[in-house]
């Protein structure tokens, strides 16, 4: 399985910058013939440059992406487009591609009911320990759920439009999902030092499934939280560098084989609602493609959803 998985990897790399080396070339020659006609400057051709440089970077993005979903049914660390890879030189210019799957992370979206009426408080317990291991004040997490549910009714520690009109620039509260995760900011008790702990533990693109073989030691910590989960005991720091450690070399190809590590994380999965909390592949993937001209640096930031084959790309942003 491994001989077989490493030869397909190849195989992929090697398409995919194949197909990225093609993109560039072809923008590059478009860029040649259209940038006399436009007669800009140097820096806004080195700027229009990089934009290509990058898009290219997306579009090779998106082909590993699609050779890997032809490989198997779960995501690892392992794979051509989660591996980080040095920038990649083409003439006087480079592209920089790092891809993230957001099933790794715990999806803020999801701390409410699909309805909104309510939060789902297994989730929310999820939420409150993942700030307690980052050492942010837990109660940030009742003004999240104030922020997304739907109705003006306050949590302790939480708060609603009544709160935010009384600002110096009054605003209302969303009472809706996120739609980027700089929304956070608006949310009461939210600082730049706390968003810059939290955000890389958080998405709001996720299947709301936390992929076991990519999330980080914290996200791990704190999926055993729950008051079901109580009885049997949390994950802690070792135990979750004991799933890291065991992933290396026995990647999970299903969510039950988390039980392998230990009897306890046998014993958490068998009774409590840790197992509707994990999965082994990733649906949402964070593309950051950078392209570099001369010291001048275009980045396109993108997220989209994998179903089968196919890639759909719900945000973009070009900084």
């Amino acid at each position: 399985m491994t001989a077989r998985r490493t030869d397909e990897s190849g195989v992929a790399l090697l398409i995919t910058l194949l197909v990225l080396v093609l993109i560039v070339v072809m923008a590059m020659e478009i860029f040649r013939t259209g940038s006399r006609a436009a007669r800009t400057g140097a820096y806004g051709r080195d700027s229009i440059r990089a934009t290509l440089l990058a898009e290219g970077g997306v579009a090779a993005a998106t082909v590993a992406l699609r050779e890997d979903a032809k490989n198997n049914g779960y995501d690892t660390l392992e794979e051509v487009w989660s591996r980080p890879v040095p920038p990649i030189e083409l003439g006087d210019g480079d592209i920089l591609v790092a891809v993230e799957d957001e099933e790794r992370k715990v999806n803020l979206n999801r701390l409410v009911l699909p309805n909104g009426n309510a939060p789902d408080e297994q989730r929310l317990a999820v939420f409150r320990r993942l700030l307690e291991i980052l050492d942010i004040e837990p109660s940030l997490a009742d003004a999240v759920v104030d922020w997304l549910d739907n109705d003006d009714t306050s949590r302790v520690g939480g708060a609603e439009s009544s709160h935010y009109l009384s600002l110096p620039f009054p605003y209302r509260a969303k009472n809706d999902f996120f739609d980027t995760q700089e929304e956070l900011m608006l949310v009461r008790g939210m600082t730049a030092e706390r968003f810059g702990k939290l955000s890389p533990f958080v998405t709001i693109h996720s299947s709301g499934m936390v992929n076991i073989n990519t999330a980080p030691r914290e996200v791990l910590m704190a999926l055993s939280a729950g008051q079901d989960a109580a009885e049997a005991g949390e994950i802690g720091a070792a135990t979750a560098d004991q799933i890291i450690e065991y992933r290396k070399d026995k990647p999970f190809q299903n969510a039950r084989e988390i039980g392998n590590v230990s009897p306890f994380l046998k014993d958490l999965y068998d009774r409590t609602r840790f197992r509707d909390l994990i999965d082994v592949k990733g649906t949402a993937f964070h593309v950051r493609s950078t392209g570099n001209v001369s010291g001048t640096y275009r980045t396109i930031d993108t997220v989209g959803t994998r179903a089968g084959n196919d890639i759909q790309w719900r945000y973009r942003r070009l900084e």
